[in-house]
Formats: C-alpha cells, structure tokens, sequence
C-alpha cells in the first residue's frame, strides 16, 4: 500500500501559524542568552579597571553613556538632600519597597549624577514613606555606572511634583529630573558600591537571570515546535491511510 502526503487544510494552517511563532520565541532566547554573556564580559572587563575620577568640570553632555555603562567611577561633592527620588516597585527577598536615588552635586558645579544608594523596605501603608538620613557633608562615594533598562527608564513618562519630597516615580527620566532640579544631570546613574556604609541594601545584579535559563527556554520552546510539526505529519499521513482502508 503506497503512502501519500496528503495535508488537510485546518492542520496546515495551524501548523503555519504556530511553528514560525514557536521558532521565533526560541530563536529569541538564543539572542537573549548571546546578549547576556555579552553583558557579563564586559561588567568583567570594566570591573578590572581603575576607577575614574569624575570631575566638577566634566560636561554631562560629552558622556557617552555606552562608555559609562559597568565603568567604575570615583565622585566628590556632596548629596542633595532636599530632592530625593524613590523608585517604586522594586524587590528584595520576595519584600516590596524603593530604590533611594540622590542627586549629588560634584564640587560647586550645576553638575549632578543620580546616586542609586540602595534598596529600602517600604511600611505597610501605601501612603506612608520609608524614613532614611542623608549626609549633608562633603564626601567622596565611589559606584558603577549603569545605564536603566527600558523598562525602567521611560523618557517622558515620569511626571514630577517639585513641591513634594522625596518623589516617589516609577522609571528614570533624566530630562524630567534634570528639569525639576534646574542642574545638568549625567545620563547614567551611579550604583553607590556594596562596601559603602551609609545603609541601604545594594545587591547589584548585571543580568536578572542567567545565559543558561534563557537556553532552556529556547529549548522548551523548539521542542513545542517539533511536536507540532510531528502531529502535523502525523495527521496527513493517517488521514490517507484510513482513506485507503
């Protein structure tokens, strides 16, 4: 008895929807592992380097932030105590609660960079804003640039009331910051570095999950897509064969 291809139409449809979506999502998560071993190479190599020196007199609007990302840097100047931001949402040991992100102004410019100095629980109400203690001093903080993800930067998202301090917002907009400080702030935040000891929880993460989560991914979801092609040609070929019987 010979055996013949012969697809119904219902099936081959489905099948050419779902596949190429399967292959996508899979091929997806290949370029996210790639991207992540990318990302930890070079935290690796700027981690190796010597911390630079960023100056009262260096213009934010010469930084490139692909430079500053991962590089070390060493600031003096002191914080702005008056004007901190809280960055909502964020997550510590399953425990929801803020990013405290200072301005600090590099000697007597009108120069700021963002000071990520750590996460802070929030209270049980809502309404009610985590208490913290600024110095006011002039100090010298060394960090890491970091440059915000999409989902946590949004230029023009970010809606600022300059009367109310400290502002609790959802994602980074530095021309929105920069705005309500009237200052010229650096396109990059400063992760303040674990050793620091003005408190705060600081975890730095440089990927959220690791190069090999997003290969067993790719592998579940090639792995769906060559079930669906098996049942694909499994109905053709037992379509015909009960034609034949």
């Amino acid at each position: 008895m010979a055996i013949q291809f012969k697809p119904k139409l219902a099936p081959s449809i489905a099948t050419l929807i779902v596949l190429p979506i399967l292959m996508s999502l899979g091929f997806w998560q290949v370029d996210r592992a790639e991207f992540k071993r990318q990302k930890m190479d070079e935290y690796t190599a700027r981690s190796e380097q010597e911390a630079l020196k960023l100056k009262a007199t260096d213009s934010p609007d010469l930084i490139k932030t692909a430079d500053a990302m991962y590089q070390k840097f060493v600031v003096s100047g002191q914080y702005d105590a008056q004007h901190s931001f809280l960055i909502d949402n964020r997550v510590h040991q399953s425990q929801i609660g803020f990013y405290v992100v200072t301005p600090f102004r590099l000697g007597q410019s009108n120069n700021m960079i963002l000071v990520n100095r750590g996460w802070i629980k929030g209270k049980r109400y809502r309404s009610e804003l985590p208490e913290f203690k600024t110095t006011t001093k002039k100090i010298s903080i060394k960090g890491t640039g970091y440059i915000p993800s999409k989902n946590f930067f949004a230029m023009g998202n970010v809606k600022i009331n300059p009367q109310q301090f400290p502002a609790v917002i959802q994602n980074i907009d530095f021309p929105a910051i920069s705005s309500v400080l009237k200052m010229k702030v650096y396109p990059f935040i400063l992760r303040l570095e674990p050793g620091d000891k003005s408190g705060f929880v600081r975890e730095w993460k440089v990927i959220t999950s690791s190069p090999e989560k997003s290969e067993s991914y790719a592998a579940q979801w090639f792995t769906m897509g060559l079930v669906v092609l098996l049942l694909f040609l499994r109905s053709c070929f037992k379509s015909n064969q009960e034609k034949t019987a």
